[in-house]
């Protein structure tokens, strides 16, 4: 489709009407017109002539039509990305203005977090969409930096010792300090001596949260007096995934530190074992990130909240 030759600002609206931004949403979502005809209450004509509407006001093809249905543009599933939101928004302030406080979140949400956390924290996942059914969460569990702003999430969470300077508005969640914890299973204990100090773990088959098999610098501080000290090990497996890493420890294939949040529940029913107690891994701090502004979506707000309440009671 030919792109339009009209002159406009670079931020004016050039959609007359929001139902065909809600009947290419639909059609994006559900990869078809008949799908959105039906759950729009409207004919597959209709709903056919407001996407065609759109691409012409655009002069972006947003939908690729053939006889196997529709598929959607890589112009298109940007656009998708951008009109949720706005859409969204718009949802929230009628509600917010017709209920008031008492408008419901509603929506998708979409999260990113790093493998371990995300495994950690599925039980307060879990318990946020029962109590929000109508958010829908969506959550990229990703080792990688995202960046909000530019691949349209709505927050991140992220553990660090300290954050940049940033335009996001960052949240510490108290009481959820993901300290490391050395452990291994009862299978690889039952042959191998346990450590008693740090500096035991240079005798012992290490598996390394790393890129490479080189030697591993453990930093650890010993509790109550605060004293710091440094430990090399050889590696014997080293992989990126916490969860691979993690299920690598079941196995009894040697002793790795994981994040405490990432392994309680196999430490509560004895699957793992908490070695070195007196040794703690440095904290780090866990921060749940969104986007500012004046109007945080609702969706946004209670996600934050809940989090906050849920690891406060940990």
């Amino acid at each position: 489709m030919p792109r339009s030759t009209a002159k406009v600002t670079d931020y004016e609206t050039l959609v007359g009407d929001l139902r065909d931004l809600r009947a290419f949403a639909l059609a994006a979502d559900l990869r078809s017109l008949t799908g959105s005809a039906r759950t729009s209450g409207e004919s597959k004509a209709t709903v056919s002539r407001r996407i065609t509407r759109l691409e012409s006001s655009l002069g972006v093809a947003l939908l690729r039509r053939s006889t196997r249905g529709i598929e959607v543009t890589d112009e298109g599933a940007a656009y998708r990305l951008r009109v949720g939101e706005v859409l969204e928004l718009l949802g929230d302030a009628n509600a917010a203005a017709v209920h008031g406080g008492r408008a419901t979140p509603s929506g998708q949400l979409r999260v990113t977090a790093a493998p371990g956390y995300a495994s950690g924290l599925a039980p307060v996942f879990a318990s946020f969409t029962a109590q929000y059914p109508q958010v829908v969460l969506v959550v990229n569990v990703s080792s990688r930096f995202v960046d909000l702003e530019a691949e349209h999430f709505d927050v991140a969470l992220r553990a660090t010792g300290k954050l940049a300077d940033s335009s996001l508005v960052a949240v510490r969640l108290n009481g959820s300090q993901p300290e490391g914890s050395v452990v291994a299973a009862p299978s690889y204990l039952a042959a191998h001596l346990p450590p008693r100090r740090p500096q035991d773990l240079a005798n012992h088959r290490f598996l390394a949260l790393a890129e490479s098999g080189g030697p591993f610098l453990l930093p650890f501080t010993r509790r109550g007096t605060g004293e710091t000290l440094h430990v090399t090990v050889p590696v014997a497996l080293a992989g990126s995934d916490l969860g691979f890493l993690k299920e690598m420890a079941l196995q009894g294939a040697g002793i790795t530190v994981l994040p405490r949040i990432n392994v309680q529940r196999e430490l509560d029913d004895g699957r793992l074992v908490h070695l070195l107690p007196s040794y703690a891994w440095p904290q780090v701090s866990l921060f749940v990130i969104h986007r500012g502004g004046p109007f945080v979506p609702p969706k946004v707000r209670v996600f934050v909240e809940h989090l906050r309440k849920s690891l406060l009671q940990k």
